[in-house]
């Protein structure tokens, strides 16, 4: 299997090689994504803004405290700075002028880096099309200074190269897509949960205040 692979790759000629710097990028996009939403962003909204206001309804600020000190999503981030002002004494007006300023900040986290892989299957499919003009370019160009029986070999291993790199060029494209709207969706829906938690949590504030 191993061998097989290897001559086929071999064959798709020196474009196979800068295609899998790219899914090498796309590969390390996707884990650094995949930690960070489902790992760093584990913690729902509705969970932590029910704990926080269990605490703070029990008059346990250090408790309630305990729950966004550790934690390092956005969410966690923009809630902590919301708790830690009310704590303080501030105003409803000062705690969301606080919010609003790390959400500034924080916000951004969540998209950061996905684009790439948008952009990666975009330059995986022009480096796959680019290696099937080469390819083609060099059995055509090597056809004149051959003898006739090498000719319908030369052509037949330039067209197999040309099609195998347009392949490998799809074959790293078409997941970086699919990953790309999969995480793109997942990006939205934990965009969704930070506004309706983070105005909940507000909210419950502002009444604890009046």
């Amino acid at each position: 299997m191993i061998n097989t692979v290897a001559v086929w790759f071999n064959a798709g000629g020196p474009f196979m090689w800068v295609i899998t710097v790219v899914l090498a990028l796309a590969c390390a996009v996707t884990f650094e994504r995949l930690i960070f939403y489902y790992i760093i962003c584990r913690k729902k909204g509705p969970v932590i803004v029910s704990a926080i206001a269990g605490a703070l309804n029990e008059k346990k600020k250090d408790q309630a405290l305990l729950y966004v000190n550790k934690g390092k999503s956005p969410l966690v981030v923009l809630i902590r700075t919301a708790l830690e002002r009310f704590n303080s004494g501030m105003s409803i007006e000062e705690i969301q002028e606080g919010v609003e300023e790390t959400a500034i900040k924080q916000i951004p986290r969540y998209i950061q880096r996905l684009n790439y892989l948008s952009l990666f299957a975009n330059i995986a499919t022009l480096l796959g099309l680019l290696g099937t003009i080469s390819g083609l370019m060099i059995s055509f160009s090597s056809l004149a200074a051959v003898e006739a029986s090498r000719k319908a070999m030369m052509l037949a291993d330039g067209i197999s190269q040309a099609m195998i790199t347009t392949a490998f060029g799809l074959i790293v494209a078409v997941p970086c897509m699919v990953l790309y709207t999969f995480l793109f969706n997942k990006q939205n829906r934990l965009i969704k949960d930070l506004d309706e938690s983070v105005v909940r949590f507000v909210n419950y504030l502002k009444k604890q205040k009046n």
